[in-house]
């Protein structure tokens, strides 16, 4: 910058110092002027704040302050929700709450009711055991359930319902009674509305089932897999089983495969029932049907079917030696079928009609006569016939008696068996057989006193007609009584009684 035209060119110190002084008193809102201790002077300038705008680093700032707030907000939040859960932990394991559950373990099922060990934490509700008790009114008696931990939503902490996913229960036996008319179903009225028990799914792996007198039960199931839908897409109840024994009062062993019922109203839909014989896994039995227990006039009935099932499985061990092999079920409309008729004394009624299955044969053992036809025929097939192709009969159980009727077992040229026979339960035999020998073989027979035992020809065999009787171990049959008081052919030359050849004893002798 050019000096002015009318300052000088040159300045003395003293103008200098004058002009500075001067400069600084005129602008006294620039500073302050002071005089130090040795008299000099000086003016005291205040520093300057920097008044220029920076809008990033305000920006930054806001935003810093801003999570501040929100970091502080969240954990005030979370340990708001910490109280709360907390709290709500505590309620739930008090005496109050517990005692409101019950309340409504009893209100949804309708039994007075038991919990032990209860406890609960934000996911699960857990307890060590639970019972309920049914009026003698209802079909249920008695449900005991041990270790038992409910998957909670987190609405049940508000008390006013438990809900959640599914309920495991590590063991659960359920007890069936036969309803008592006029009885009470249920301990307490089912409350209006949704139950406050609500969960998806119920399950456990060691289910146990009897029905009847707890102490001799008519029908028990021991150690099956059971789980239960409260509410299918056709809004009823579901329980399916899988595996476990069965053990009916005077049946033989079976085994449960798989099951699938339904519940509605007052009946029960059986929609499919598989059951295994004790020791084979191939053959089935399988029983589908509505049962009604409420009604005790009603007779309650199952459809059978049968399928390379073991014939022992039905007619027990003893008798499933003395006649042995696989069936099928035949199509017949007044047969086929397993019937249970409520009451004081439950029983189940069971009648099939059968056939050998195919691949299959029948096989007959144990009676004395087989072993009287094999030595005096010379021909050991007769000792265990096997009939095979069209050997069919019916099946009847009722109470401790089981029946096979209608037998007809047939080996073309050689041998037919026609009638039935009895086993009770104290394993004693009854019934009558109507044996039927070729005709060719009869008269070819060096024992020419068969000859005289059987009767004349009809479809091919000479017949006669057998009582059954003895046990189930050592079967007995009047083939020596028959075979002693037959006469001896006019062509035969018989030796006397006590001679050689002459007794039953002597025929029936292993050689």
């Amino acid at each position: 910058m050019s000096p002015l035209p009318s300052d000088p060119e040159k300045y003395s110190i003293e103008e200098i110092m004058e002009r500075l002084k001067n400069s600084l008193i005129g602008k006294p809102e620039d500073g302050e002027l002071i005089i130090r201790p040795d008299g000099s002077q000086a003016i005291r300038v205040r520093k300057r704040k920097r008044r220029s705008s920076q809008p990033v680093k305000e920006s930054q700032k806001r935003n810093r302050r801003a999570r501040i707030v929100q970091v502080t907000a969240a954990m005030i939040l979370v340990f708001l929700a910490a109280m709360i859960v907390s709290g709500g932990i505590i309620y739930a394991n008090s005496k109050p709450f517990r005692e409101g559950l019950i309340r409504k373990i009893e209100q949804a099922s309708g039994a007075v009711t038991a919990l032990e060990q209860f406890r609960m934490n934000p996911k699960t509700a857990n307890a060590g055991s639970l019972s309920l008790k049914w009026p003698a009114g209802n079909v249920l008696e008695s449900l005991k359930i041990r270790g038992l931990t409910a998957d909670i939503f987190p609405s049940t902490f508000l008390g006013k319902a438990m809900d959640g996913e599914e309920i495991s229960i590590s063991e659960a036996t359920l007890a069936l009674q036969t309803p008592q008319p006029g009885e009470a179903l249920r301990n307490s009225p089912a409350p209006d509305g949704d139950l406050p028990i609500r969960f998806n799914r119920y399950r456990t792996p060691i289910f146990n089932l009897t029905m009847g007198d707890p102490k001799t039960p008519l029908l028990r199931l021991n150690k099956s897999e059971a789980s239960l839908n409260p509410k299918t897409v056709r809004g009823r109840a579901q329980v399916s089983l899988y595996k476990g024994d069965i053990a009916i009062t005077g049946w033989p062993k079976l085994r449960l495969d798989r099951a699938l019922i339904e519940f509605g109203g007052d009946e029960a839909d059986i929609l499919s029932l598989s059951v295994l014989h004790e020791s084979d896994n191939r053959g089935a039995f399988e029983l589908s049907g509505t049962l009604t227990p409420y009604q005790p006039e009603r007779i309650s009935s199952l459809d059978v079917r049968l399928e390379s099932f073991e014939l022992s499985g039905i007619v027990g061990p003893s008798l499933g030696k003395i006649l042995s092999g696989k069936i099928d079920s035949l199509p017949v409309a007044t047969s086929n079928f397993l019937s249970f008729q409520p009451g004081g004394k439950p029983s189940l009624t069971l009648d099939i009609a059968f056939c050998a299955s195919p691949n299959s044969q029948i096989e007959v053992q144990g009676f004395p006569f087989l072993v009287g036809l094999a030595q005096g025929l010379d021909d050991p097939w007769f000792q265990s016939p096997v009939f095979e192709g069209d050997a069919r009969g019916l099946i009847h159980r009722e109470g401790d008696v089981v029946t096979l009727r209608e037998l007809n077992l047939e080996s073309k040229g050689r041998m037919a068996l026609r009638g039935e026979i009895s086993m009770a339960l104290n394993q004693t035999l009854s019934g009558n057989l109507q044996l039927g020998i070729a005709e060719a073989m009869i008269t070819s027979a060096k024992i020419t006193r068969l000859n005289s035992m059987f009767g004349p020809a009809m479809e091919g065999f000479r017949w006669i007609t057998l009582k059954i009787s003895g046990r189930a171990a050592a079967p007995a049959d009047n083939f020596k009584e028959l075979y002693k008081s037959s006469k001896v052919a006019p062509q035969e030359n018989p030796a006397p009684d006590d001679s050689e050849g002459s007794s039953f004893e002597d025929l029936t002798r292993p050689k």
